[in-house]
């Protein structure tokens, strides 16, 4: 009888555990569908012109110049931040774990990686202050400091808003 119980009770808490990842990849589905807006300086004088189909380019150090000779300076969030892999993974193609030995490969020729910063208002401050700087946040947190070049949404990189859905939890 005693066997039985025990049966029961491991289970129910296999079920239970399964449960709680089933939910927790549901709350992680929900965090997916956040928009991400790539920005750039509000100053016109600052902001870098940039085509869409460069931006990987740029976030891999392969394209270091905009078309009128201006310094490019993409700034990536932290490699635990969400945003920083979901950018990375659908721009870059890769995750920021896998990029470390790309970038180790390239220290010696003298290429850094995009400059890190720990938090998207760190990323809209050096963003805004940064001649060329070029980098990315929540869609919802777009201020009058940086300037929206392209939308990131779950499918794909537009230069049209898309629409969004801010509330008091993603802020």
């Amino acid at each position: 009888m005693q066997l039985s119980t025990t049966l029961h009770l491991r289970r129910w808490l296999y079920a239970a555990c399964a449960m709680v990842l089933l939910l927790a990849g549901a709350a992680a589905a929900v965090e997916d569908n956040r928009v991400i807006a790539v920005i750039v300086p509000a100053q016109a004088n600052l902001a870098p012109d940039v085509h869409p189909d460069e931006l990987g380019l740029i976030f891999w150090r392969k394209k270091l110049y905009a078309t009128h000779g201006q310094a490019l300076h993409p700034v990536n969030l932290h490699s635990e931040h969400p945003l920083r892999l979901k950018f990375s993974q659908q721009v870059l193609h890769s995750t920021p774990r896998s990029q470390v030995s790309y970038w180790n490969g390239l220290y010696f020729h003298g290429v850094q990686p995009p400059y890190t910063v720990q938090s998207e208002e760190a990323m809209i401050r050096y963003v805004a202050e940064t001649d060329g700087a070029i980098g990315y946040i929540d869609a919802c947190h777009v201020d009058e400091r940086i300037k929206p070049l392209f939308w990131l949404t779950p499918s794909k990189l537009t230069s049209e808003l898309p629409a969004l859905r801010c509330d008091n939890s993603n802020q």
